[in-house]
């Protein structure tokens, strides 16, 4: 080889040298970017995921709520029922001692 080739050959490696590095420095910056995208993504997740454990507990108390306050409506009509029913009995224990 003749030393102008060479020096052509080098000249060549080392501007692909450069060139890999350079895109090697971008490649970093753009993966330091994406992990920081990552770790507020993931945060964003993690505060989602507590609120919406939030909300189904909040769900499930109002939905407890809910079936205890129609209960209660059951509990109160069956009360008056039941005391009616006891009135009645007591009305039937009287007539019986006469």
């Amino acid at each position: 080889m003749t030393e102008i080739s060479e020096l052509n050959l080098v000249e060549r490696v080392e501007r692909n040298i450069e060139r890999v590095l350079a895109q090697n420095a971008e490649l970093r910056e753009a993966n330091a970017g994406l992990a920081a995208e990552n770790a507020r993504l993931e945060a964003v997740t993690a505060a989602q995921a507590s609120e919406i454990e939030s909300l189904r507990t909040q769900l499930d108390r109002l939905l407890l709520r809910k079936s205890v306050t129609e209960v209660a409506g059951g509990v109160r009509a069956a009360k008056v029922r039941i005391n009616r029913l006891l009135k009645d009995v007591d009305r039937c224990i009287a007539l019986m001692n006469k």
